[in-house]
């Protein structure tokens, strides 16, 4: 795979629509940006309807003939999830990319949302599980769709602990805990290429992760704060193995997508490791949250 890919390289999307979660703000605004001005129709899915909105004019003011739309999406809360979900499925007869960008990272304090979930596992995990089973009824129909799911390096400091992933037991430790998520992005990713494969579903399902980037809510104390601000690549970088896992017809299902040298770099396949392949685990995982977010995903015949 040419690591000399750029935005550059971004095919006519004229007639395609994605759906970027988090779009209002850092690498999903980008996304959403670029995606808008390769003619891609843009549904941004945003927790705040305010910050949406705006989210909406600013992309409008960047690219005036796009079409964007703004749409509340919760995915601390599933039945939000859900509604998002059921109003693209009424409104849209296709859907060609679905890039499950939105996510907290390293929290302070121990947070559960309104489900008893641990914040980093419902919100980066959980609630694109559900999201992503809600839509796939539209993803069948969409020859070629892509989903992205996007994770970082840290799901290499990860662990699925089934007998406690709320962290009800254990100490709370935010790294770990935005690591097991991490994890769970890498595994859930996985699976789903797999499924797409053993049901021959003409979808992809692909990772990609950022490196280090200057929007990166983490890089903000101490000296590791000062540090990762100094090698952190600019958010124009960091959003493109995002694209490129939407857009690049060299990237196939099952791929992973990151920065060259790890942090920051063009964008190129990365090597998996080896909890990212473990495939008790990953049967282990989504049968454990398709059991919690009530959602099973049908792989069988065109709706």
């Amino acid at each position: 795979m040419s690591c000399k890919w750029t935005t550059l390289d971004m095919p006519d999307l004229t007639g395609k629509v994605a759906i970027v979660t988090g779009g209002n703000a850092g690498l999903g605004f980008q996304s959403a940006l670029v995606l808008a001005q390769a003619g891609c129709r843009v549904v941004i899915g945003c927790r705040s309807n305010k910050k949406g909105l705006l989210a909406k004019e600013r992309l409008l003011h960047l690219v005036p003939n796009a079409d964007i739309e703004n749409l509340p999406l919760d995915l601390t809360d599933f039945s939000s999830a859900r509604q998002f979900a059921y109003t693209v499925l009424e409104q849209y007869d296709r859907l060609d990319i679905l890039l499950n960008n939105a996510g907290v990272v390293n929290l302070s304090e121990l947070q559960h949302t309104k489900q008893g979930h641990e914040m980093h596992f419902a919100t980066n995990h959980l609630g694109h599980f559900l999201l992503t089973g809600c839509l796939l009824p539209l993803v069948k129909k969409t020859v070629g769709a892509r989903i992205v799911t996007v994770s970082s390096g840290g799901y290499k400091f990860g662990e699925m602990r089934f007998d406690d992933l709320d962290w009800k037991i254990r100490p709370y430790h935010r790294m770990k805990s935005y690591g097991d998520s991490k994890l769970a992005n890498m595994l859930f990713f996985r699976q789903l290429h797999n499924l797409f494969e053993l049901n021959g579903i003409d979808a992809q399902s692909l990772a990609a992760h950022p490196g280090l980037t200057a929007s990166e809510r983490q890089q903000t104390q101490g000296v590791g704060g000062l540090l990762s601000k100094w090698l952190a690549c600019p958010i124009e970088s960091g959003v493109q193995p995002l694209l490129r896992a939407c857009c690049d017809p060299n990237c196939h299902s099952g791929d992973l997508i990151g920065p060259r040298f790890g942090i920051r770099g063009r964008p190129v396949k990365e090597q998996l490791k080896v909890t990212a392949m473990d495939q008790e685990v990953a049967d282990k995982l989504w049968d454990y949250s398709s059991h919690v977010t009530e959602m099973v995903f049908s792989f069988g015949d065109v709706d």
